[in-house]
């Protein structure tokens, strides 16, 4: 196995999992929208900086393409973020962590149908011991909470935010031939940024600022810079080496097990002998899916 192309899901997962701890000191302060989109105006100027070291010619696209970098800020910045806040006034954060653990499983499904991706049998069966996994991590092995399960208005959007987010995978799949993964996280971050001014507006942000705490504007520093300008560059770059189902699956499996394991760090919350079996058979799971057909 090539170790390599391994280090950009997996460095994106740990940037990923971060901004969980981070987004908890922001809502105390902070309305949901005008948090995306300071994060994202950081991630912004971040990316600016980075012209530097990848010049101006690396923003040259054609013009029939800007309408999928459109696309990319609409559906995996704005899209991904806003269905996902919206879906935690009408349904249990829980109940959203399950629905999130679904992105590997409806993206191979959609890279399959339009992409034509195929994988060998192991990376599915790694797949689903993975998916297995993260199911029993998120639900601690109760089972009685996957047989109450139940689909209501805030589920719908939450599933609104998994597809938005297959449809980001689906576009940089497609143009990852053509352009950097810095050119695509570039654009698709500047569009982004674009519609959440608008959107945030509804929230009044100026207000907010007002009384902003210094963890708070650590918290924004970290999502911004790290979490989305790096992380957003890494799984783009992810999506190139290994393809967006081998991408989504160890991103979306390993986050609730890192999330877990910093909870404890900063939250202490404890870690249980359920978390270590179902951390066991994500790991094992995820050898599987980047097993060479």
């Amino acid at each position: 196995m090539d170790v390599q192309p391994l280090l950009y899901p997996v460095l994106t997962a740990i940037f990923f999992a971060g901004s969980f701890v981070a987004a908890k000191y922001t809502t105390l302060d902070l309305e949901p929208l005008t948090t995306s989109f300071l994060r994202y105006v950081v991630a912004f100027i971040f990316l600016i900086l980075l012209l530097f070291r990848h010049k101006l010619k690396s923003l040259q696209a054609a013009k029939k393409d800007f309408f999928l970098f459109f696309l990319l800020g609409l559906t995996g910045i704005v899209g991904y973020h806003y269905f996902f806040f919206l879906s935690l006034k009408f349904t249990e954060v829980a109940n959203t962590a399950i629905i999130n653990a679904t992105s590997p499983v409806v993206t191979a499904i959609a890279a399959a149908l339009f992409l034509g991706e195929r994988l060998g049998k192991w990376n599915y069966a790694g797949g689903i011991l993975a998916f297995a996994g993260v199911i029993l991590l998120l639900t601690q092995g109760d089972v009685d909470r996957l047989i109450n399960f139940s689909f209501n208005q805030g589920d719908l959007l939450m599933l609104l935010s998994v597809i938005s987010w297959v449809i980001y995978s689906l576009i940089i799949k497609r143009l990852i031939v053509k352009y950097s993964g810095y050119t695509l996280t570039f654009y698709a971050t500047m569009f982004g940024v674009i519609t959440l001014f608008f959107l945030s507006m509804t929230e009044q942000p100026l207000q907010q600022l007002q009384t902003i705490s210094t963890a708070s504007i650590w918290s924004i520093l970290y999502m911004g810079v790290i979490a989305s300008g790096l992380g957003y560059l890494l799984y783009n770059l992810s999506i190139q080496k290994l393809g967006p189902t081998k991408t989504s699956s160890t991103v979306y499996s390993l986050v609730p097990i890192l999330v877990s394991i910093l909870a404890f760090v900063f939250f202490g919350d404890p870690i249980t002998q359920i978390m270590v079996f179902s951390i066991l058979a994500i790991i094992t799971g995820l050898l599987f899916v980047m097993k060479k057909k």
